[in-house]
């Protein structure tokens, strides 16, 4: 998704731009047309300097994410070896700046407290997904090449696999009720984080990290701002915390026979809440933050045309 993103506005502003792609599908996605698409992945090493070759700057959006059936070797071998071969390659290549693409699970967020920039990293990750974040992102500020860090919250909007499904879950009458309604959570709209990371590049201080997050919103109104512009009622129910954390648990038991598995985790319930302070990015980038109905409704809009488009 941000990748996708990220190279149509790069193509857009005019930029030549070279884009890694793990397979043909990808290779062969619309979101890629104008920028040369080169075959190959980040535990690739020769794949990565051809990649690479010729290059000014480098965006390093790749990562692995949690998902059912991943091993805690697969983390450590696409988001810490992954990214020490792309800092290996920018540097023979003799790339001018590395933009490392993190996220907010590597700093030590807490439920009601707002984190930044000067927050260290959690002291005991909840997932080896955060963990091998925290270490992709130790191996790249440590790095002797000019690098700066991005940091996305939750990040949401067109072609989104993750947060998207919640979205979807709405758009088709699936969310009987409001989870967590007063829960306040940090989101990142797709478009605010690809143009951080270009801000990055172009303005940011080298070893510098810059949270990318919206002003904290309630789940209560991120739906009721959903409701609004997909025309959708809000479900009139809603539940705390622990009663979502047991429907979860169960549907999560038995996915193996349904074959379907909640958009959120147990862990992602218990630890959310955490908040995250996106102004360095205002202030010192220049990024300026789409309003939240504005964003749902890019999201929605895009949704409802995949699902109308042919096909």
């Amino acid at each position: 998704m941000l990748g996708s993103r990220l190279v149509e506005l790069l193509s857009a502003a005019g930029w030549d731009v070279r884009a890694l792609a793990r397979n043909s599908a990808d290779a062969h996605a619309s979101s890629l047309v104008g920028a040369i698409v080169v075959s190959g992945d980040v535990t690739d090493s020769a794949s990565l300097r051809a990649a690479v070759k010729g290059c000014t700057a480098v965006f390093h959006t790749a990562a692995l994410v949690p998902e059912s059936g991943i091993a805690e070797e697969d983390f450590h071998s696409v988001n810490v070896d992954g990214t020490r071969n792309v800092l290996e390659a920018a540097a023979e290549a003799g790339v001018q700046r590395v933009v490392h693409v993190s996220t907010i699970n590597a700093i030590d967020g807490r439920p009601g407290v707002v984190a930044n920039e000067t927050t260290g990293p959690p002291r005991v990750p909840h997932t080896g997904y955060d963990a091998s974040k925290v270490a992709g992102e130790e191996i790249a500020l440590n790095s002797d090449l000019d690098v700066v860090v991005v940091n996305p919250a939750v990040i949401f909007g067109p072609r989104s696999r993750h947060s998207g499904r919640i979205i979807e879950l709405f758009l088709r009458g699936r969310m009987p009720v409001v989870p967590i309604p007063g829960r306040r959570m940090s989101f990142a709209f797709v478009d605010d984080v690809a143009r951080g990371a270009i801000l990055a590049m172009q303005r940011g201080r080298v070893g510098e990290r810059y949270i990318l997050a919206s002003p904290p919103i309630t789940l209560g109104d991120f739906i009721s701002d959903l409701a609004a512009v997909s025309g959708r009622k809000k479900p009139r129910i809603s539940l705390p915390a622990w009663p979502v954390v047991t429907v979860v648990a169960a549907l999560n038991l038995i996915s193996g026979v349904t074959r379907w598995r909640p958009p959120v985790t147990v862990t992602g319930i218990r630890k959310g809440g955490a908040l995250f302070d996106g102004n360095k990015a205002r202030h010192d980038l220049g990024l300026e933050y789409t309003p939240m109905r504005d964003a749902l409704a890019t999201t929605v809009a895009w949704i409802r045309n995949q699902r109308d488009s042919p096909g």
